[in-house]
């Protein structure tokens, strides 16, 4: 896999270079590069994921043109992984995304919350005297200084509202895999105590899962 700031089409045709790819799928937050989206077009089989975008799976959400794409895409990837079961993906990174697919492959959605550096940074500008912590866990759950008290609150805080979400998906829909992914994964990997599967790249597996689906409708 890799990884850049910015995106240039001289990228895209160094790629094609070396792998022969035909499919392109574009996955985008940000607004749109028109430029990149052109090319693409013209020169490959392309998706651009929205809300309109054919899926292996059926997107119950009720505002689908307002879901986050990354967060359909671990979806997908949680539904290739583990078919027909119930999965919890839990997305770690600038926030944090819990996002539920059920049995019969029904995404009925989830919730959005703060991330570490957004729980730690908010502290630090929201309040006059409060430092800013950094994401390091203590052996002590009980902060004994007000910066481990602060980092406490944002890492042990974490944990708990992570395990407590997932009792309670347990508890209403029975057995379930929860799949952790994003760039704070590692962080949180060895701390939760229910059972876990670590992902990396799930949300590039649901992506080219998407591609796949599509691919093979044409």
């Amino acid at each position: 896999m890799w990884k850049s700031k910015k995106l240039l089409i001289r990228d895209i045709k160094e790629w094609k270079s070396k792998y022969k790819f035909e499919h392109v799928i574009l996955s985008s937050t940000r607004n749109a590069n028109t430029r990149i989206e052109s090319h693409l077009t013209k020169n490959y089989s392309f998706i651009k994921l929205d809300h309109l975008t054919k899926l292996p799976v059926k997107n119950k959400y009720k505002t689908p043109q307002t879901l986050g794409r990354d967060r359909i895409a671990g979806v997908v990837g949680a539904w290739t992984l583990f078919p027909k079961t119930n999965n919890l993906v839990i997305d770690a990174g600038t926030c944090i995304t819990f996002d539920f697919i059920n049995a019969k492959g029904h995404y009925l959605g989830g919730n959005i919350s703060p991330g570490i550096l957004l729980r730690l940074k908010s502290m630090n500008a929201f309040t006059d005297k409060l430092p800013l912590g950094s994401a390091t866990f203590h052996r002590d759950y009980i902060g004994k200084t007000t910066i481990t008290a602060i980092e406490n609150g944002a890492m042990w805080g974490t944990i708990g509202e992570i395990e407590a979400f997932i009792r309670r998906i347990q508890g209403k829909y029975g057995e379930i895999n929860v799949i952790l992914t994003g760039g704070d994964a590692s962080i949180f990997a060895q701390k939760i105590k229910t059972k876990i599967f670590v992902f990396p790249n799930l949300l590039m597996i649901g992506l080219n899962e998407i591609i796949r689906y599509n691919a093979a409708k044409l």
